[in-house]
């Protein structure tokens, strides 16, 4: 069964932007290095909206490293709310999220509020 076709208020429209080659290049590593379309970079970047850069290319295998360990605690803490485990571990387990939280803020650059440390784009 094919989608629903979007309204014609959904639709992008196209929008003709005028940049020498040098803007275009600039433009194009900055999208490149936020792992984004160059049309998504723009857009994000003309309506002032948050760009989540990846992680740098050595915390990026410790973040993939990250991810199972953080995918196990989430099962404990499903497990703890839905009453499978004691209590007693509740605050143990409250502590690890916090803590897989900031390692993963770290190796995205942030700091612990999780907002970006400046980098240039």
């Amino acid at each position: 069964m094919p989608r629903p076709l979007k309204s014609s208020r959904d639709l992008r429209q196209r929008f003709d932007l005028y940049l020498d080659v040098a803007e275009v290049e600039q433009i194009r590593a900055n999208a490149h290095a936020a792992r984004l379309p160059m049309s998504t970079f723009v857009r994000r970047v003309a309506l002032r909206q948050q760009i989540e850069l990846p992680p740098s290319a050595g915390n990026l295998a410790r973040w993939q490293e990250l991810a199972p360990l953080a995918s196990n605690l989430n099962q404990i803490a499903r497990a703890c709310n839905a009453g499978f485990l004691p209590e007693g571990i509740y605050p143990a387990v409250n502590d690890l999220a916090e803590q897989v939280r900031l390692l993963r803020l770290e190796l995205l650059d942030c700091n612990a509020s999780g907002a970006k440390r400046r980098r240039a784009v």
